[in-house]
């Protein structure tokens, strides 16, 4: 994936942290969302929290799939998508991606079958915002799907019962 395939851009992390809360707000069946490491001044945020909790718990067909390569950093932060994904389970699911050789780093917010939010890994301030782009979203959803086929669930993620 390269910053070519995009046509707006958007500052990182402001304003993407609210095109992201936005896309999770009018999502209607699924969001996919791929980071490195979550980053907290956009994912680890109440607004954004809340609009991933109000579509998992929407239906039972909602689904919510979250990937990341570093998993520390939901543990030091305390962060809020990996609470909610230990509250439901079977609506939020959270993966670890190791590596891969067609990954650089981006970072990822895919909304049902049209809405996209991307930031390339070769930029450290600027995203790409799709709201309406069916054709875009489809290429990183598939792009998407297939690091989610490679990808595990990692034990570390899971609640701890005592």
């Amino acid at each position: 994936m390269s910053s070519e395939e995009c046509a707006s851009g958007v500052e990182y992390p402001k304003p993407f942290d609210a095109l992201a809360v936005s896309l999770c707000r009018s999502a209607t069946r699924c969001i996919r969302i791929l980071s490195p490491s979550l980053d907290p001044a956009v994912f680890n945020t109440d607004d954004l929290s809340s609009a991933v909790s109000a579509l998992a718990r929407d239906t039972r067909q909602t689904e919510v799939r979250i990937l990341v390569s570093d998993t520390r950093m939901l543990f030091r932060s305390s962060h809020r998508l990996l609470a909610l994904a230990r509250r439901l389970p079977s609506a939020v699911a959270l993966r670890s991606l190791q590596e891969h050789p067609d990954w650089n780093g981006e970072t990822l917010v895919i909304r049902d079958h049209s809405g996209l939010l991307c930031k390339y890994s070769d930029s450290h301030s600027r995203g790409c915002y799709e709201p309406d782009s069916p054709a875009a979203t489809r290429r990183h959803r598939e792009f998407f799907d297939e690091l989610w086929r490679l990808s595990a669930e990692d034990p570390e993620l899971r609640s701890m019962r005592l």
